[in-house]
């Protein structure tokens, strides 16, 4: 139990120091990036032998630094449904960053061509687009895609998606 003496004697520490009744620094830093406090779009791909890697870009909207870290929840989607298997997470480094109102981070995903697979094993179809969570949040922004193609199938083994950690700038 604490004195009211000890109490007392703290108090009185505090306003010869000068800080009683000052506002303390918020320990806690930043608040966690929310879904409706980020602007998420795709950045400009690049294919590579049978790859399509395209960058998430998450960019703070909001008027507070807010701190993003770890990997999205990315899938394909058709109307509200996912199609296949979620993005695989890719191992890597998933630094926690801080993010300035207006600053970016992005996520790399690679998109395989769905033509590499067996047509029976992938059972490719066109997809509308992409269902991505930002990391740490429950709420996802549907990204349209034209052309895309996923494969239906569950396919043991393969990753037909595969998503890296959030990283600092927009590519």
């Amino acid at each position: 139990m604490i004195s009211a003496r000890y109490l007392v004697i703290s108090g009185l520490a505090a306003a010869l120091a000068g800080t009683a009744g000052a506002p303390q620094p918020d320990s806690r830093g930043p608040a966690l990036c929310r879904t409706s406090g980020l602007h998420v779009a795709l950045g400009q791909g690049e294919g590579a032998a049978g790859h399509y890697y395209v960058p998430i870009v998450f960019t703070n909207s909001g008027g507070d630094a807010c701190t993003l870290g770890g990997y999205p929840g990315v899938s394909a989607v058709v109307g509200r449904h996912q199609v296949g298997d979620a993005a695989h997470r890719e191992p890597g480094p998933a630094p926690v960053l801080t993010l300035p109102p207006g600053e970016s981070a992005t996520a790399w995903l690679d998109q395989v061509n769905v033509d590499v697979y067996d047509p029976a094993s992938c059972v490719p179809v066109p997809v509308d687009g992409l269902r991505v969570y930002p990391p740490d949040n429950t709420e996802a922004v549907f990204l349209a895609e034209p052309n895309a193609r996923a494969c239906a199938k569950h396919m043991p083994g393969q990753r037909p998606l595969v998503v890296r950690a959030v990283q600092g700038g927009e590519d």
